[in-house]
């Protein structure tokens, strides 16, 4: 074993047999876990209970490891490209006035659900395959995608897991009777386009009704993906609390950290580092806050590794993520370690 190789996971890719490279303490620094102590299921589960978010682990990496790793990855490129044409069909359909075919849904949720233990490829995945041509498609499946983690990671049952992904799937069934005109305008919308856009809500909700498999609850889903916490949401203005539908509530969440990190025809993308800052920024009164912290104290665990350039056009590596920053990673550059959170000149600009 090398002593000063080590690195940080999240604890849901924590397998038995891990080897811990550091004392692992609470919030209050009492010790939890020992330096050198091997994984198992019952440590696992302690740390959870403590909300240990990520683990020091020495590097064990083996050829073997790696030759099952990537396969798998491949894999699973394959069914998200099956899922987007299976999406292209769903809301072709709608387009052309036809009622939305449910096989077609299940079959996409049945996909997507069956990741829910494939954390890391998930967040990898998302991270290569943004196609701003296929943004219509590929957005549904994308906040399906992030919906099943919040989900997984709020602790919800597999139903309503289930449910959750189905109401991602749908959230924007209504844009496929807004014109692609105005879906894809450069520029910014007239007044009177960007209500024809807030109507998508109202009109996903009555083409759900023609799929009777449906719950209600994922129907208000789709109504309700756009309310804010401060009633300045559309289509009712509701205000938060109980009055907004659970469901909605983490699509809002997906909803909006893909479309911040995917290019769109009239915006680059963004860093996940940079989201990360402006969902902070707009997320109090924006989203429910429960919902949103779980899904950034969990996501940003998983760029741990990540290969980045910087604004000074070094490539760097990102070491760790600090709960309390988020937004401002260590990265390794050059073999010195640079704390973005003290060295505010420099920053994360592209994900390699």
């Amino acid at each position: 074993m090398v002593e000063n190789k080590k690195q940080y996971i999240h604890i849901y890719e924590c397998k038995p047999g891990d080897i811990l490279a550091d004392d692992v303490y609470d919030d209050c620094g009492i010790l939890i876990v020992s330096k050198d102590a091997v994984i198992s299921e019952h440590i696992i589960n302690r740390l959870k209970t403590f909300r240990i978010r990520q683990l020091p682990v020495y590097e064990l990496q083996n050829v073997d490891n790696i030759e099952k790793s990537e396969p798998s990855l491949v894999e699973f490129k394959k069914d998200y490209r099956r899922d987007v044409n299976v999406m292209k069909q769903v809301l072709g359909d709608l387009a052309a006035g036809r009622k939305p075919d449910y096989e077609k849904v299940e079959c996409i949720s049945n996909s997507i659900y069956s990741k829910i233990n494939s954390i890391g490829n998930i967040v990898e995945c998302m991270n290569e395959v943004k196609n701003m041509d296929e943004y219509t498609y590929t957005h549904s499946i994308n906040v399906s995608m992030y919906a099943l983690l919040i989900a997984k990671w709020l602790d919800l049952s597999e139903e309503e897991t289930r449910n959750v992904v189905t109401t991602g799937i749908l959230h924007d069934i209504g844009k496929s009777r807004i014109s692609e005109d105005i879906l894809n305008k450069k520029g910014p919308l007239l007044p009177e386009e960007y209500e024809q856009i807030k109507h998508h809500a109202d009109i996903g909700y009555y083409l759900s009704k023609d799929i009777p498999q449906l719950s209600d609850e994922i129907r208000k889903g789709i109504l309700m993906h756009h309310e804010r916490e401060d009633g300045k949401g559309y289509p009712y203005g509701i205000k938060g609390g109980d009055n907004i539908n659970r469901y909605s509530k983490i699509i809002s969440v997906a909803d909006v950290y893909d479309a911040l990190t995917s290019e769109r025809v009239y915006k680059e993308r963004i860093t996940p580092f940079d989201t990360f800052e402006e969902l902070i920024r707009i997320g109090y009164g924006y989203f429910d806050t429960k919902i949103l912290m779980t899904f950034l104290a969990n996501i940003s665990c998983y760029y741990i590794g990540s290969i980045v350039k910087m604004n000074n056009g070094e490539t760097g590596k990102v070491v760790f993520v600090a709960p309390q920053s988020i937004s401002m990673p260590i990265v390794s550059v050059n073999g010195k370690y640079i704390d973005l959170s003290q060295n505010r000149q420099l920053k994360i600009v592209e994900m390699m």
